[in-house]
C-alpha cells in the first residue's frame, strides 16, 4: 500500500505504527483507493487549510464519510471504531438499508442494541459474516440471506 501511495508516513520520516489514527488520515487512505475521482469540493468548514482537504473532499463526494451537523469534519479527531466500520462498509458497498435486512441469528452486542443508533447497521455489518442478495438490481442495499460460520482466521497465518 505504501508503494501505491495509499498509506504514507509523516513528513519527519516516521510512520508511527502504534499511534491512533485521525478521521483525516483514515479518510485519506480510503480516498487514495479511488484514483479516478477528482471532485475535491467539500461543504466542511474546518478543512480549508488541512493537509488532507482534497482526500476528505473525495471521500465525502463518494458518500463514504459524513461530517457533523455543524458542517465540520473534525479532521484531527481520532476516528471511532463505529466511524471506521461505517467508512469501510461504504467503500466496500456493504450496506443493509435497515434492521429488517439483517437476520435474527446474527451476533448481537449488548452495547449495540439500539437499532436507531447511527452506527447500529455498520457494527452489525462489520461483525457478522454473512451471505446476502441485492434487494433489487438498481439498489445499493443488501439483504442478508444466511449467517456464515465464524472463520478461524489463524488458519490464514500458516
Amino acid at each position: 500500500l505504501s508503494s501505491m501511495g495509499i498509506v504514507k508516513g509523516h513528513n519527519d520520516g516516521t510512520f508511527a505504527p502504534n499511534a491512533p489514527i485521525t478521521r483525516a488520515e483514515f479518510a485519506a487512505i480510503a480516498a487514495r483507493f479511488d484514483d479516478k475521482n477528482t471532485d475535491t469540493s467539500s461543504k466542511f468548514t474546518d478543512i480549508a487549510s488541512h493537509w488532507a482537504k482534497n482526500e476528505i473532499g473525495i471521500a465525502a463526494n463518494k458518500g463514504w464519510i459524513n461530517g457533523y451537523p455543524d458542517d465540520t469534519f473534525r479532521p484531527n479527531q481520532y476516528i471511532t471504531r463505529a466511524e471506521a466500520m461505517t467508512l469501510v462498509n461504504r467503500v466496500l458497498n456493504r450496506l443493509p438499508e435497515n434492521s429488517s435486512d439483517l437476520l435474527d441469528s446474527m451476533i448481537k452486542w449488548p452495547d449495540n442494541s439500539d437499532a436507531s443508533a447511527w452506527y447500529y447497521l455498520a457494527v452489525q455489518e462489520a461483525t457478522n459474516s454473512h451471505a446476502y442478495s441485492d434487494k433489487s438490481k438498481d439498489d445499493k442495499y443488501e439483504k442478508w440471506t444466511t449467517i456464515r460460520e465464524t472463520r478461524d482466521w489463524t488458519e490464514l497465518e500458516k
